[in-house]
């Protein structure tokens, strides 16, 4: 395919594909972009893995979707072939996404018992601070390391440049994984040569184990708005 633009979008469908049929039902797999309550929002993302059981999209037109950050459990970053470049473009588009989603605001069940000092069933907001975990995934690289180890030593250079986080970089070609490991300065990196969707589907999976998505708060998103 010469076209580059036609490349991406067959690249992007191709790995939004093998999630959907490999995924828990639980998420749903869409594109589009990011927004949260106070209006910021993303670039345009390649992948969004999102809840579509207790919530769902605020637009969903021509497979485009419109999300608010509180829904999404990680997004991805497509590309047929990876150079130093298009990470560093990615990475700034991870960066917007953590900003975006910083501040998450939630409905969740609660008891009241300030009626009769009965207890009764009620909802309190919830804010969380946590964003969606962020991957990149390509189908080839050029330029980032003829070996495994020079990879790593590109992605560390890259991620220490803005203090990036990027929770798995994986080059299907040449069946590599890499990921960040929070809280160390300077970079320190995770992941191995070998089995590369396979442990970015692990990382995936795992990586919401201690990452919850409750109701969001739509109230949130509706205050300031002129009434009808």
């Amino acid at each position: 395919m010469p076209h580059l633009g036609e490349r991406g979008r067959i690249a992007e469908e191709i790995i939004r594909g093998v999630l959907r049929r490999t995924l828990p039902k639980r998420f749903s797999v869409g594109t589009g972009v990011l927004i949260s309550a106070s209006g910021e929002t993303s670039l345009q993302t390649d992948i969004v893995i999102f809840d579509n059981f207790h919530n769902s999209p605020l637009l969903s037109e021509f497979g485009v979707g419109v999300y608010p950050v509180e829904i999404v459990y990680a997004t991805i970053e497509v590309k047929s072939v990876l150079t130093k470049r298009e990470l560093k473009s990615s990475l700034t588009a991870i960066r917007k996404i953590r900003e975006v989603g910083s501040k998450k605001h939630y409905v969740v069940p609660a008891v009241d018992m300030t009626i009769l000092e009965k207890p009764i069933m009620a909802t309190r907001q919830m804010i969380e601070t946590v964003p969606p975990r962020s991957y990149v995934v390509a189908f080839s690289q050029r330029g980032l390391g003829k070996t495994y180890e020079a990879f790593c030593e590109t992605l560390r250079a890259c991620l220490d440049e803005h203090n990036d986080h990027v929770h798995g970089v994986a080059v299907l070609g040449d069946d590599w994984f890499a990921g960040r490991i929070a809280h160390r300065k300077p970079s320190e990196l995770f992941g191995e040569k070998g089995d590369s969707l396979l442990s970015l589907y692990s990382s995936i999976l795992k990586g919401q184990q201690n990452f919850s998505v409750y109701p969001l708060d739509l109230d949130v998103y509706l205050k300031g708005t002129p009434s009808s």
